[in-house]
């Protein structure tokens, strides 16, 4: 790690975690409520592997860069956007408004630069559009998202017939799309696909639009104060010199009076690097009684590394308190003598109703309804056992101040177990209505992706401040590929939706799923599919290994869910490579290289090439026909230095050329691992 990294995680550690000592277990529900002044994972030290924001205010846009992306900065929005190197639009962000009957375009004006921090920048603009003033108070923080309060105010009651965001993304960029709301409808597109009319969409609160290594995120929270056709809330268009997005805002005539407030989010994708190594990361569910035994071959056998502690052992649901303290104490040290590391149960959206700082602040915290009611939520049937259920849970909401309680409980926890990190699941952001939060923006569902995403920066900062380099935040994500939140995860894992019993289907699965959520690379994070996504169905995981392994994916390890015969030596092969400790140069199907030159077309191929000239090759055959594969030996050998070997990493099998051609089988949805060496 870089030496300014090293100090500022040190820093980090000392700013986030001093009063974190090890000792007696911390009362989760302690009537003093500590959390409340505790700020814990509050701060601006920047944690690695982001870095530190830098402003280059000496040219006519200032121009604002964090890793591996640079916003050059116009009121009302910025007039480019660049991430790893390649321009993301193709001009300037626009807002049209139209008063009078007259459009106006408001694009690339000067900002006034305010507060200036390694970890965020202030800045905003204002213009006069005949009565109505548009301002737009803007931050950008070092995970690269800029916050932008989109403001139309009026001294005296004025009517605007429009009011569009246009955002003209590059084409050589915009060859996906992906839009999402939770517990809403979802889509993963290819752009060229798209007819001539384009793509139109009721209010969505997520987009992002971009290519295998990169892209752009436009998010809202709300419908409140949108106004118009509904079903044209979003169109994405093919234009002659970009792909244009237009969030329609105001379609039909409305009175402005006072002020009305639009919050948007604007974020370059990938967020952050991804880490060596983490190819050899694998991921599975463990036992919360292990024994040193069982540990070792977890690790040893299944080729698991990081252990998914599940909450069945804790007081409460989603409660990072455990019933016996020693106990899982003991049990975290079982894992990590085997060489494993320990993520621990949260959801960002419940928490246990018995748990005594639950009913304190019920009302502020819970994620309701229109009645009022819980959005959803567990409690047993039988009034015996409900009183003591410790798998009960009401949803709450992530901007109530349930989120000081969770981050605070949460550093509490690392630092008294040692634990490594935490898994997420149910993340959202669902919906919600509760006012006593701030939730239901002139009566609409809030969508609170904002708040969801400063929580997920503060529980990254926990986490990386007890475990600098080596700590996990792994997310559950299914339905939705949102960077808000996959910036600040470590591993995702989706899927769960496609579950057979679900109404979903293996169709479900396609390749532009994979392109956009397969590979990790557009958002920094690990993907590791949920093999419970077909329903358990153990005949399903040749089939799932075919599609996931070119794109460098593996499954959430559990052997209940697959045909483990299958997958146990897929990874096994993986980390005999040394994907979990060597650099490792890879390819996906999109970009496989020349030396590599196979037929027949129809096959899907990714791969690894180490610095020692060795490659570990995935071809899958995802048609219904046999197909054989056909390599001239000629290109490896030149790619790797000389002669070489060819085994089938799975049995060890010599994979012998004819001629100066390697021929390999495989059978409909079904794969090959080679293993490449020189002699």
């Amino acid at each position: 790690m870089p030496m300014h990294l090293i100090r500022g995680a040190a820093v980090l550690a000392v700013a986030v975690a001093l009063c974190s000592a090890v000792g007696a277990a911390t009362d989760l529900s302690d009537p003093a409520e500590p959390w409340k002044t505790a700020r814990a994972g509050i701060t601006e030290q920047v944690p690695p592997p982001f870095e530190p924001l830098t402003v280059a205010a000496d040219r006519a846009n200032p121009q604002v860069s964090c890793w591996g992306r640079s916003y050059t900065l116009g009121a009302p929005l910025p007039v480019q956007i660049e991430s790893l190197g390649i321009s993301l639009l193709a001009g300037p962000i626009r807002v049209v408004l139209r008063q009078g009957g007259e459009s106006t375009v408001l694009e690339g004006r000067p900002v006034q630069l305010e507060a200036q921090r390694q970890d965020r920048v202030e800045f905003s603009g204002q213009m006069q559009v005949g009565e109505i003033t548009v301002s737009t108070p803007c931050s950008i923080e070092y995970d690269g998202l800029v916050d932008v309060d989109l403001t139309l105010s009026a001294a005296q009651p004025a009517q605007v017939q429009q009011l569009s965001v246009q955002i003209p993304v590059s084409p050589e960029v915009a060859l996906f799309c992906h839009y999402s709301t939770q517990w809403g409808s979802y889509g993963y597109e290819r752009v060229d696909e798209l007819g001539e009319s384009g793509l139109s969409r009721p209010w969505t609160a997520s987009w992002w639009i971009g290519d295998h290594y990169r892209g752009l995120t436009f998010v809202t929270d709300t419908s409140g104060g949108w106004t118009g056709d509904s079903e044209q809330a979003f169109r994405l268009t093919r234009e002659p010199d970009c792909v244009l997005l237009c969030a329609n805002i105001i379609g039909e005539p409305t009175v402005i009076e006072g002020e009305r407030r639009y919050r948007i989010g604007l974020q370059a994708t990938p967020g952050k690097p991804l880490p060596v190594g983490w190819h050899g990361r694998q991921v599975g569910h463990a036992s919360s009684e292990p024994t040193q035994e069982y540990a070792r071959e977890l690790l040893e056998e299944r080729g698991t590394n990081i252990a998914l502690l599940w909450h069945d052992s804790a007081r409460f649901f989603s409660y990072p308190e455990p019933q016996d303290a020693e106990v899982f104490r003991q049990v975290v040290k079982t894992y990590h003598d085997a060489g494993l590391r320990c993520v621990y149960y949260i959801t960002l959206s419940g928490v246990g109703l018995n748990s005594e700082v639950f009913r304190r602040n019920r009302e502020q915290w819970l994620m309701t309804r229109p009645d009022g009611g819980p959005l959803f939520g567990h409690q047993s049937d039988n009034p015996d056992v409900a009183a003591a259920d410790t798998s009960s849970y009401s949803s709450v909401c992530p901007a109530s101040d349930f989120a000081d309680w969770l981050v605070w409980a949460v550093d509490r926890a690392m630092a008294e177990y040692d634990l490594d990190g935490v898994y997420i699941d149910n993340p959202g952001p669902y919906y919600c209505q509760n006012q006593a939060h701030g939730c239901a923006t002139r009566g609409a569902r809030t969508h609170p992706y904002f708040a969801v995403r400063d929580l997920h920066k503060r529980l990254y900062t926990v986490v990386q401040a007890h475990k600098p380099g080596t700590g996990l935040v792994w997310e559950h994500n299914s339905r939705t590929s949102n960077s808000l939140n996959l910036t600040f995860v470590d591993i995702y894992s989706d899927g769960e939706h496609f579950r057979v019993k679900s109404k979903g289907t293996p169709e479900q699965m396609t390749r532009t799923l994979l392109d956009i959520s397969g590979t990790g690379r557009q958002w920094g994070a690990q993907p590791a599919m949920l093999c419970s996504a077909l329903n358990t169905r153990e005949q399903y995981t040749w089939w799932m290994l075919a599609r996931l392994l070119p794109f460098g994916n593996v499954m959430f390890s559990h052997p209940g869910w697959m045909d483990f015969s299958v997958y146990q030596p897929v990874l096994r092969a993986r980390l005999d490579f040394g994907l979990n400790r060597v650099p490792v140069s890879w390819f996906t199907p999109e970009a496989v290289p020349e030396w590599f030159a196979y037929q027949p077309e129809e096959l899907a191929v990714g791969g690894y090439v180490a610095q020692d000239g060795r490659a570990l090759v995935t071809v899958s055959n995802l048609t219904d026909d046999f197909q054989a594969l056909r390599v001239p030996v000629a290109g490896i050998e030149r790619e790797l230095g000389g002669p070489v070997e060819i085994r089938d990493a799975l049995t060890g099998a010599v994979c012998q050329p004819l001629g100066r051609n390697l021929v390999v089988s495989i059978p409909a949805d079904s794969f090959r691992m080679l293993l490449i060496q020189r002699r």
